[in-house]
Parts: C-alpha cells; structure tokens; sequence
C-alpha cells in the first residue's frame, strides 16, 4: 500500500488548470523529487497532497485512506516553502520544534519527558543542538530552514513532505537536509520533497518526477547535476518571491 497514491489529480484556480491528472505513488522507504520549472504545477501538487489545495478532479489517499477522510496528520510531517522559523512571537528554536508535538498529547497538556526528547533529537539530527535557547530570529535563513525541519522531524512522521527546502540556504543546510533524507529513508520513512535542483540530495533520492505544465513528463532517475549546480557551494536561491520564470535541470522557462 503506498504512503502517497494520486489517480488523475487535477487542481485549478480561477478555472485555469494547473495540475493536470497527475498520477503518482510514493511507497515506505522512498525519497522521490518533485522537480520542474517555475510554474510547472509541482508545490501545488504538494500542497494538494497536505490539503492544502483542493482538487477539482481525480483522488488522492494518504497510507491507504481517502485524503479527504484521512486525521492521523501526526504521521505526516510537513515543511511548508519559503515560511520563516520568526513569526514576530520571540520564540526559541526549541520552542518552535516542540510545536511538532502537538498532535502527540491532548490539548492543553503540558509537554512530557518523550515530547521534550523528542524536540532535542530533532533539533541535534539538523545540525543545532546547540542553538535549542537561541532566538529564532537570530538564526540565519538557513538555520530558520533548518529549525522547520526539525519541527516536521518532531512528530516522528512516516511520511515526510518538504516544499523547496533547499532555495536560499547554504551548504552547510544543504548537506544537513541529505542526512536527514537518508536517515529517515533508512528508518522507512517515505519522503516527498520539491526542489529545482538536487545538489547533495542526489545520490540521496530513489525517483524524480518531473512536471511540465502540470503534468508528469518523467518519473524515474533522478537527474545528475551539471555546471555551477555540481559545487556542493552553490547556493539554491530563485527569483520566485519576483514572480519570475528561471532556467532549471529540466527545460527553463
């Protein structure tokens, strides 16, 4: 049974198409990219997948359960695109992590010795055990990634989702998401992440599905970086706030 299974997905907004009966199926244990240029449709697949986005045809089901009936979202862990760790609440990193443990305790509960471990595994698997009591606001862009991360980490998901985790952070961030890809896969957990390039996640990942004006233009072997994207020092920073189309791996504009 997948963890992720779409038949005909198709979302629209103001009556224009942008994913196009995609089909795809994610099992236990598998890393696989959503990859393609600017506009191709692949964060809004994502978002559909989370709920975020409703469907206007086809079906999606998460572990087995129509998406629409699914509650257990304490098995999914999930790390929004381009979302600051600061929100303007003072909050430390660790108290940002530890809003992963929700789902884990009844409301109004404080938090327990497991959520509390939890938080700190999180926190140590990303690179910043030792930045748990520092101000997210005073962390860069990417240790704010980083921190989310960690939240995502904190509800031990079975199923992963990050959307552009790597745009605008650095290599140290970079190499930190490869780890915790191959920890979780190793673990079973599965793992569904959008990127416009691969870096160090590479040799990390089982498939990459390409999307191309909203439907699926490949699924298989992820693809070898080339030029500039091959330095493990290249820093994966977009133009998207802009609105603006860029060149990627698979096609540009």
């Amino acid at each position: 049974m997948p963890v992720i299974a779409t038949r005909g997905a198709t979302v629209s907004y103001g009556g224009r198409a942008v994913v196009r009966g995609v089909d795809l199926a994610v099992e236990s244990g598998e890393a696989v990219a959503v990859m393609g240029a600017n506009g191709s449709g692949k964060s809004t697949l994502v978002k559909a997948v989370v709920g975020l986005a409703p469907l206007a045809a086809g079906a999606i089901e998460l572990f087995g359960v129509p998406q629409r009936r699914f509650r257990n979202w304490k098995r999914v862990g999930y790390v929004p695109q381009r979302t600051g760790a600061a929100s303007g609440v003072p909050a430390t990193a660790a108290e940002v992590v530890a809003q992963g443990r929700l789902g884990h305790r009844l409301i109004g509960l404080p938090a327990r010795r497991g959520d509390r471990a939890a938080v700190a595994r999180s926190l140590e698997e990303v690179g910043l055990a030792g930045h748990a009591h520092c101000s997210v606001d005073t962390l860069s862009g990417g240790q704010q990634q980083r921190v989310l991360i960690a939240r995502a980490l904190a509800t031990d998901p079975e199923l992963l989702i990050m959307d552009e985790p790597t745009v605008g952070v650095d290599a140290e961030t970079q190499a930190a998401l490869a780890a915790v890809v191959a920890d979780r896969v190793d673990a079973g957990c599965a793992v569904l992440l959008v990127t416009h390039e691969l870096g160090p996640l590479t040799d990390r990942l089982d498939r990459a599905v390409v999307l191309a004006d909203g439907r699926v233009v490949h699924d298989g072997e992820p693809p070898r970086p080339v030029g500039e994207h091959a330095d493990p020092r290249h820093q994966h920073a977009h133009p998207h706030a802009n609105g603006e189309d860029t060149d990627d791996l698979w096609g540009g504009k």
